[in-house]
């Protein structure tokens, strides 16, 4: 599964430009995401800045090193001492950060009734599964005792995504092309025609009505996913996180 979970974060990255324009993104075979200003290989080690220090890490921990073509920075000098080990995220809030207060009351997901910002205090059942430590770090969880399902379609995996105790992403995934397509089909009914990506017919955008939301299907692995964030949230994590 955090194979599978890996490899639709890292689709989503270069679909939609999560990301800060210009950062690299190191992926850590461990599930941990960085993302930072410039990384680079080097004798054997990624090196990447975090907090204005330069940390290594061993080429065989990195599951992917995701290079941004605006990224021009100048390695540092060989030699540089590292920085030490980044400190360990956890559910609360990062020092400095009180919780956001109550979003826009156009904050619907579109999924189960549930608002966008939504405590975490108001779930049930939801499982830790990993945390992307993006932001100060995006706790993802997933309800083990839930059907796996959007609206009417079977789904693989559904993963809730947390910054600062409130909902801030869900992540909805199939493993096979007529599961992705019922997928679709409720995407289509729920949110209206959206707009494709190019020619790709099974790349869905929607953007607007406090979401963003992305439809995709890949062929080579035949999974797919939908992938929706809040837009008024994710204004809050900028300004919390400048580029």
């Amino acid at each position: 599964m955090l194979k599978l979970f890996l490899t639709l974060l890292i689709a989503i990255i270069l679909l939609t430009g999560v990301g800060s324009v210009g950062a690299d993104m190191v992926i850590l075979k461990s599930g941990e995401m960085f993302e930072t200003r410039k990384a680079w290989k080097e004798n054997g080690v990624v090196n990447y800045y975090k907090n204005g220090q330069v940390v290594r890490v061993d080429e065989k921990e990195v599951e992917r090193l995701i290079q941004s073509p605006a990224s021009v920075e100048a390695h540092p000098p060989s030699g540089q001492e590292p920085a030490t080990d980044p400190p360990p995220t956890s559910d609360a809030p990062a020092a400095g950060h009180s919780l956001p207060p109550p979003l826009p009351a156009d904050n619907d997901t579109g999924f189960l009734d549930l608002k966008w910002g939504q405590p975490l205090s108001q779930f049930e059942g939801l499982t830790l599964v990993g945390t992307d430590s993006a932001y100060g770090g995006v706790q993802q969880y997933i309800n083990k005792q839930r059907k796996k399902r959007f609206g009417r379609a079977s789904v693989d995996n559904v993963f809730y995504g947390f910054w600062q105790g409130r909902l801030y992403t869900i992540l909805v995934e199939t493993s096979n092309y007529l599961d992705f397509m019922d997928l679709k089909a409720e995407a289509l009914r729920r949110f209206g025609e959206g707009r494709q990506e190019g020619d790709h017919a099974e790349r869905v955008r929607w953007t607007g009505k406090g979401s963003d939301r992305l439809l995709s299907y890949d062929y080579d692995t035949d999974t797919g996913f939908l992938w929706m964030r809040s837009q008024a949230l994710h204004e809050k994590v900028r300004a919390s996180y400048p580029e």
